[in-house]
């Protein structure tokens, strides 16, 4: 946040509560039920940002304007989930390449990804979506991480995210259900909240 708002108490969600997080936060106001709006420390965009998550400070990395890395993670104790968002923004005139980016998001870094991608295209974006799960099981610990990701390009500007939303159970001792159509949903609808700005 900047030094505009400076409540007396913040709100009580973990992405508040974390001071760190709390500095990407555009506003205490949620735009959605359970989310707030993430901004960039590149000016580059906006979207929005689930209130029991953090970004990962030791994981962040930026570069001018025009590059930035994070990873966002949040647990739900009572479904038994984790959940991470690694999320890459670059500026440049690279980024209109379609095909090399898809092909680094499939890579073994990124996705690990071997199929094709599902286009998507609004005003002001296109996002080129794929997902997969991969069973993480050990021994007789059965456990399966469901991953959603995209290429999603700006229409107006050099601008691009690698976008990689993963949910798999968080304890293999207990039991967890994944409800992988609503796990879509939810991926498909932060990946839409994502706001260019040049």
């Amino acid at each position: 946040m900047d030094g505009k708002e400076q409540p007396k108490k913040w709100p009580n969600t973990v992405a508040f509560q974390d001071e760190y997080t709390r500095e990407f936060m555009a506003s205490t106001k949620e735009v959605k039920d359970g989310y707030y709006l993430f901004k960039s420390k590149t000016g580059g965009y906006t979207m929005w940002f689930p209130k029991d998550a953090v970004v990962a400070e030791w994981l962040y990395e930026k570069h001018g304007k025009d590059f930035e890395a994070l990873t966002i993670g949040w647990d739900n104790k009572e479904e038994n989930l984790r959940y991470s968002i690694d999320l890459q923004y670059e500026r440049g005139e690279h980024m209109e390449d379609i095909e090399t980016n898809l092909f680094l998001l499939s890579s073994g870094g990124y996705a690990n990804y071997n199929g094709s991608y599902m286009t998507q295209k609004y005003n002001d974006k296109t996002i080129y979506f794929a997902k997969k799960q991969k069973d993480i099981s050990v021994d007789y610990k059965h456990n399966i991480v469901y991953s959603f990701f995209s290429y999603i390009k700006s229409k107006d500007s050099h601008q691009g995210i690698l976008f990689i939303y993963r949910v798999r159970g968080n304890d293999s001792e207990k039991s967890c259900q994944v409800n992988v159509k609503e796990e879509e949903k939810t991926a498909k609808m932060l990946m839409k909240s994502i706001k260019f700005y040049d």
